[in-house]
Order: structure tokens, then C-alpha cells, then sequence
């Protein structure tokens, strides 16, 4: 059985005898958490807990999960979201649901299928970090795996001039003006700017996995919805990615946003991270702000208790390395009497602060996870109690970390909503 749309209503339909199709009109409300990507309306069934999504032009798949514009691959191809699905022998790529697949590894029935794009669908895909998008393959009557023969952005080796500004400059100029060699479009030094090869249109702009010169768009003139900066500079640079699991790769449940404006706690102290708390504008294009999913949801503001912590931070204190994909830990808020500096080195400890920590010692904020939040469950909902700040080291037993209290901000959060 499934759902399908009839205009703007939407039907019941099951297989009956001889292969014909039955449907019937069924009520249906919006979705209390949308399971939509990509902007998609989401309508569930009164009588059920079957949903059905309405993509916006551009996008397709149960979930809207599937961009039919991606026309080539950029890099590895780790966020590619398109519908080619030859492999590079020719032949046509099986489905990610085939039951033919059953015992492979990467299938559409993993359960974080939807965020390594595999779905019902044959498209080429890149779940695994290869070299390139691939998919499996019928070959030699066994089921094997290929790689895509998969567009990737054009370069033309033989153009050694611009014409006008450089918009549509395809070729191989890699120094910028003061003798510096450019950094490839999609080295994971860029993966924040706003023009990087993971983009949907970075084909059209010439951006994919080169360092070449390319003109994209100015971002200078962003005429009357340019926010007006003050104390808050540089917020035109802020970008927020929501529902990501991994750091620095793209996925189909993201939602990412510009930041239009920010403030920062007119207090804070950078030698003690007292009042360590900003609020972020998000910019929304045609009235389109954060949408519920089920890697997006938000938490609500505390009126506790195994609390909830996450992050991409170092997963050691010495490590070189951040996490790549965003982990989550368990920590028990401590009481106020022994959140002191005795138990963090001696460091001043304000009222504006609280301590968590987990007297397992295995799960603590590190070296990277700085904002993230502390969410503890009440009356069936996450509530946010602290943003990570600071810690003396990271796990050590019998000390905690140190978390801005949000209750001591709720009026300050209500006011700048209120007035912006």
C-alpha cells in the first residue's frame, strides 16, 4: 500500500486482483515533524502514521531526497544527490532496495540510509568514502560493484585569457594575484566558504575537484536585505548547517542557512567565559526558515538527570584530530555547591555557569564541541540547560565541564527576538 497526491489531495492506493491499482480520497494534516527534505511539504495520514512529501520543482524521491539538477559530481562525490546510474562499463545500477542486494553492506535498509543518500532508487551513490560515487552492479552472473561514469565539472586546458568579469572562465589558472598556488574547490580547508564544489550549482560556476580560478557571484552587493553591522561584524561570513552527521560531508538531511545577524552577550568576559552565549538570526529565503526532520529538531528553552551533550569535538585532550562525524555523550548535572574552582584548577566559576559531568568518566565535552548544547528531557521534551564553554582537560575523573547556564539568558533571548 501507498500514498500518492490527486491535485492538492491526497489517496490511499493498494494492489488489487489482475494488477489493477485501487485508490480512495483519505484525510491528511501536517506532518507534527516533518520527514521532508530539501524544503518538501509534508502530509501525514489522520488514521495512520503513513506520510507523503510534495517537493518543491528540482527535487523528487519519497522524501524529496533526490535532486534531478546535479548534473556531475564534485571531489569524491560524497554529497552527490543526482540520478545517474550507468557505471562505468555500461551498465545499469541496481537498486539500493534490491532485495538481490540482501547481505551487502551498503543497502538502502541501513538505518542512516537516508543520510548517505540510499534510498529506493538506483542512482550512483558514495556511502563508504571511495574515490568516487559507485553503485552495484549485475555482471558476469554475480552482483558486484562499479564504479559511476559520472560527469565531473569542465575544464578546458587550452583557455589562457578572461573575457568581461570571468564569469564563464573554464580554464586551468591555479596562482592568485600576490604568487600563491589556490586550494582545490572541494579541499575540506573550504568545505565552509560559501562557494565550494559541494554546491548544487557549482557545475554552472566551474567549481569541482580543482584548484582553478573561477569567478563566482559577488557576495558585496547584497542589496536591501544586507543586515546592518554594528558590534556584530563579520556575521555575512556565519553560515549554520543543521541535521549534518558528518563534519565535513554533505548529506541529504542537511539544512543550511546564512546567519543575518548575531549578537553577543554584551558581558562576556573572554579571560573567564562568563555570559559565553550568542544568538544567531537565521536569514530565510521566501519566508522558508528550519524545517522539522528527524536530524532537525529543536529544543525548547528550560524552565534534570541524565542530560544529553554533542558535538564534533576531539575525541581525546591531545588528539590532532576532530571527530568527523558528530558523537553525542550522557553527564549528569552537578549541584551548584560542587560546581567550585576547587574542582576546576582553581579557575573562577560565576553564577551564570553550571557543571555536568559523567562519574563513568567516559563521556565529556572536548576541544572543539565549544556551543554545542546540553539538553536534559523534561515533561517529554529536550530542554536546553547549557551551551558548552570550558573544562579543565577533557575526561578526567572527578572534574567537570563547565556549561553557560541558559536559564540566567531567557529574558535576554526574549528580548532580542522581541526586537529583532
Amino acid at each position: 500500500t501507498w500514498l500518492r497526491w490527486k491535485g492538492q489531495k491526497v489517496e490511499f492506493c493498494r494492489c488489487a486482483v489482475r494488477g489493477r491499482v485501487r485508490c480512495h480520497e483519505i484525510p491528511v494534516t501536517k506532518c507534527f515533524v516533518s520527514k521532508c527534505y530539501n524544503g518538501g511539504t509534508c502530509k501525514e495520514a489522520v488514521y495512520s502514521n503513513d506520510f507523503i512529501c510534495l517537493c518543491p520543482p528540482g527535487f523528487t524521491g519519497t522524501q524529496c531526497e533526490i535532486n534531478t539538477a546535479e548534473r556531475c559530481s564534485g571531489g569524491q562525490g560524497l554529497g552527490y544527490r543526482g540520478t545517474w546510474s550507468i557505471s562505468m562499463s555500461g551498465l545499469e545500477c541496481i537498486n539500493w532496495n534490491s532485495s538481490s542486494l540482501r547481505g551487502k553492506k551498503f543497502t538502502a535498509r541501513r538505518p542512516e540510509a537516508n543520510t548517505l543518500g540510499l534510498g529506493n532508487h538506483n542512482y550512483c551513490r558514495n556511502p563508504d568514502g571511495d574515490t568516487k560515487p559507485w553503485c552495484y552492479v549485475y555482471k558476469k552472473a554475480q552482483f558486484s560493484w562499479e564504479f559511476c561514469f559520472l560527469p565531473t565539472c569542465i575544464i578546458d586546458p587550452y583557455l589562457e585569457c578572461t573575457r568581461g568579469s570571468g564569469q564563464t572562465y573554464r580554464g586551468t589558472k591555479a596562482v592568485s594575484r600576490s604568487g600563491l598556488k589556490c586550494l582545490s574547490w572541494d579541499s575540506p580547508a573550504v568545505s565552509r566558504k560559501i562557494y565550494n564544489a559541494w554546491r548544487s550549482d557549482a557545475r554552472e560556476m566551474g567549481i569541482g575537484s580543482h584548484n582553478f580560478s573561477r569567478k563566482t557571484p559577488s557576495i558585496t552587493t547584497l542589496g536591501p536585505r544586507a543586515p546592518i553591522t554594528n558590534n556584530n561584524q563579520g556575521e555575512t561570513r556565519l553560515r549554520v548547517v543543521l541535521g549534518r552527521t558528518f563534519r565535513l560531508q554533505n548529506s541529504s538531511s542537511e539544512q543550511i542557512f546564512d546567519v543575518e545577524k548575531y549578537w553577543i552577550h554584551e558581558q562576556y568576559d573572554d579571560e573567564t567565559y562568563d555570559n559565553d552565549i550568542a544568538l544567531l538570526k537565521l536569514k530565510s529565503e521566501f519566508g522558508i526558515c528550519a524545517l522539522h526532520s528527524p536530524e532537525v529538531l529543536p529544543a525548547c528553552l528550560p524552565e534534570p538527570n541524565l542530560c544529553e551533550i554533542s558535538g564534533y569535538g576531539k575525541e581525546e585532550e591531545f588528539s590532532p584530530f576532530y571527530s568527523e562525524r558528530i558523537k553525542r555523550g550522557l553527564v549528569r548535572l552537578w549541584p551548584q555547591e560542587q560546581c567550585v574552582p576547587e574542582k576546576l584548577s582553581g579557575r573562577l566559576v560565576t553564577p551564570n555557569m553550571l557543571c555536568a559531568g559523567d562519574t563513568r568518566g567516559l563521556d565529556d565535552a572536548c576541544k572543539g564541541d565549544s556551543g554545542g548544547p546540553l539538553v536534559c528531557p523534561k515533561n517529554g521534551r529536550m530542554t536546553l540547560m547549557g551551551l558548552i564553554s570550558w573544562g579543565d582537560g577533557c575526561g578526567k575523573k572527578d572534574t567537570p565541564g563547565v556549561y553557560t547556564r541558559v536559564t540566567n539568558y531567557t529574558n535576554w533571548i526574549s528580548s532580542k527576538m522581541r526586537a529583532n
